[in-house]
């Protein structure tokens, strides 16, 4: 089964749509977590897949599973969309469903965005979320299509755009403190081009330059000479500019800096061990990290990540970048760190052009 991904509980959408158990695949640092990471891996044994790591051993253990007549259920975004627009699936997708040789379910979650943006600062809201069963596919009707054909089938049949759901059917969904957070994606303003001058405060938002807005019970932006009244427009507006920003910059140029970010590597058991805490400076090509040690309080002589040698990354909420650095597999956060910015840098000295492949 496959499907689109909008909540942390969707597990619970999709596991009540069949009658047979299901594995789930899921992210490997929910099984770091200190409060529910045991648990949930000796209860539920899912399958995990590192974030901003390798996952060719999560495809063999997906497989494995799927031929010892088990099912299995995945997010293939692999992560909750930043706007409400589902993320599209690679081709490869595709043939690791011909691998399987398996029936293929799809099924698609509406509504499930507005209740926790990704963005948003643990602050859930109350409001309707549905979900469905899309689409049934045989393993005879999957052999005669392409790998190709079955992803296109993928994509659409869990495509959400969640703001052309709301402005259908209007849901309304309480919260406190809705806009806090918006700023980690949100941070270049469309008024005056300034880049981090947005903040927010309750469910408001406003730029140093007088700009201001609220975000309301529907989910949408509203404000006097706002030209965005969603997520989705801006971040989509937001996207080339950064380029652009970026592209003006040598390799060795700072392009900006984030205080009190936490550097920490994360160890094979499951563990986290805190490197040290200071100030991200990021340049065109690297990142460094300087700032206090966590062990005597001592001042560490600083770490420094080449992009070219990062070979995998992905963002964790909105304010926790994981990656795969020579081997070694680290994390970045921060309470106010904007870890997209970051994120998209990567995938622009990596030469990604397709909008689609940025999407962390």
């Amino acid at each position: 089964m496959l499907s689109n991904h909008t909540t942390e509980e969707d597990m619970l959408f999709t596991g009540t749509a069949g009658r047979k158990h299901m594995y789930f695949v899921c992210g490997e640092h929910l099984l770091r977590n200190r409060v529910y990471g045991k648990p949930l891996r000796i209860l539920a044994d899912p399958i995990a897949v590192p974030k901003g790591g390798a996952t060719l051993s999560a495809v063999k253990e997906i497989l494995n599973r799927l031929k010892a007549g088990f099912n299995v259920c995945m997010f293939p975004e692999g992560k909750r969309s930043f706007h409400g627009e589902t993320i599209p699936s690679p081709e490869s997708l595709g043939k690791l469903v011909k691998m399987a040789g398996c029936a293929l379910v799809t099924y698609r979650i509406r509504g499930g965005y507005f209740t926790y943006p990704r963005w948003a600062r643990d602050n859930h809201r109350k409001g309707h979320a549905e979900g469905k069963v899309v689409g049934i596919y045989s393993p005879d009707q999957l052999k005669e299509m392409t790998a190709k054909e079955i992803t296109d089938i993928i994509n659409r049949d869990t495509y959400e755009n969640a703001y052309e759901t709301q402005r259908r059917e209007q849901w309304i969904y309480t919260g406190k403190n809705r806009a806090e957070g918006l700023e980690k994606v949100l941070f270049i303003c469309p008024s005056c081009g300034g880049m981090d001058t947005i903040s927010t405060d309750g469910d408001a938002f406003s730029c140093t330059c007088g700009l201001r807005g609220v975000y309301d019970d529907y989910g949408f932006l509203k404000g006097e000479k706002l030209p965005f009244d969603n997520v989705l427009s801006w971040m989509r507006w937001i996207e080339p500019e950064y380029d652009r920003f970026v592209s003006r910059h040598g390799e060795d140029d700072l392009l900006f800096t984030e205080q009190d970010v936490l550097l920490y590597q994360m160890l094979d058991n499951y563990q986290n061990e805190s490197i040290l805490t200071g100030t991200l400076h990021v340049f065109n090509n690297r990142m460094t990290v300087e700032g206090t040690g966590s062990s005597e309080d001592k001042t560490e002589p600083g770490y420094e990540f080449c992009f070219r040698d990062i070979s995998a990354l992905s963002i964790l909420y909105g304010n926790i970048l994981l990656f795969t650095y020579k081997g070694k597999y680290y994390g970045l956060t921060g309470d106010s760190f904007r870890a997209w910015k970051c994120g998209r840098l990567w995938h622009l000295t990596k030469g990604d052009t397709d909008d689609r492949t940025k999407e962390m």
